[in-house]
């Protein structure tokens, strides 16, 4: 965790903590304050299966949000930035992530690249999926 937020929570936060994805499922996840940096929590116990279970990857990002004590939700993201959306597969009980249409919510980061109060720039897979379906 980001190290001022680390520095604001570590007194008052839950361990465990609960973690929510946005399929509705709940992790618990203990965490430590590293040694090497003194500043910052780690998410240690339970993290490993959280990981496996939703196949992240390096470049994946996650948007958390904190529920002081204890509830932290989370979105996880691919490299494009658009919201993994993971349903059951009911055959083989696996998380494959699903198409984020229909009755899916699309979500997605827009990152501020310049100073520019006029336009915002979405992202480009985002555009070619639903730019001629928008009203």
């Amino acid at each position: 965790m980001p190290a001022p937020f680390s520095n604001v929570v570590r007194e008052n936060m839950s361990n465990p903590v609960e973690v929510s994805t946005t399929n509705g499922q709940s992790w618990s996840i203990s965490w430590v304050v590293e040694e090497e940096h003194p500043h910052r929590i780690v998410f240690i116990g339970g993290w490993r299966a959280f990981y496996e279970h939703y196949h992240l990857r390096i470049g994946n990002t996650m948007l958390f949000s904190y529920h002081q004590p204890k509830f932290f939700n989370v979105a996880i993201h691919d490299t494009r930035y658009c919201e993994i959306n993971y349903g059951r597969n009911l055959r083989n009980g696996s998380l494959p992530a699903i198409p984020a249409h229909g009755n899916y919510t699309v979500q997605f980061f827009a990152i501020i690249p310049v100073n520019d109060p006029d336009t915002l720039m979405l992202p480009l897979r985002f555009s070619r999926d639903y730019g001629r379906s928008l009203p």
